[in-house]
């Protein structure tokens, strides 16, 4: 008896795989509409098994790709507006405001928010440790699609009123 290919994915692995990516990038990635990304999520639609192994064949040659054909953190579009760390010459602001953008977005709307939040939870340190166990690559790459997204969703509401500059600009 030959066993047929499942029809329908996981919701956990569909979670796994899109990770810090935003429902309409998703969508893009998988040539879809963001109401079924939305659906799916919300599990009103099952999964399509093709959907799963799509996104696994993305993030596998996102991963595969060498350093050199990789973006580097200047096609992002947003700048670091914070003074560099003398303490930490090894980490300087673009890596700390992906970082910060990647795990704790909302730090990001104003200066004392990320000043706060990098000296609080001691980013410097786990930035280094990324960077030891070869994970830190990934957090750049979702940083450079996360960035296309943040300005966005702040270009109005009350994150930016009254707490000064955030801590990027375009």
């Amino acid at each position: 008896m030959i066993s047929a290919a499942p029809r329908h994915g996981e919701l956990s692995d569909f979670l796994t795989l899109t990770d810090g990516l935003s429902i309409a990038r998703v969508a893009e990635a998988l040539r879809c509409c963001t109401r079924t990304i939305r659906n799916y999520v919300a599990g009103r639609s099952p999964i399509p098994w093709h959907r799963i192994e799509l996104l696994r064949l993305l993030k596998r040659e996102t991963a595969a790709a060498p350093a050199e054909t990789r973006p580097d953190d200047s096609d992002v579009g947003l700048t670091a507006n914070i003074e560099p760390d003398p303490a930490a010459p090894d980490v300087p602001p673009a890596e700390l405001l992906a970082w910060v953008g990647v795990h704790a977005p909302h730090f990001l709307s104003s200066q004392r928010s990320f000043a706060l939040y990098v000296r609080g939870w001691n980013v410097v340190d786990k930035i280094r440790r990324a960077k030891r166990e070869g994970t830190f690559a990934d957090v750049l790459v979702r940083w450079r699609v996360l960035a296309l997204e943040i300005p966005k969703s702040w270009r109005s509401g009350r994150l930016l009123k009254d707490n000064g500059p955030p801590a990027y600009h375009r």
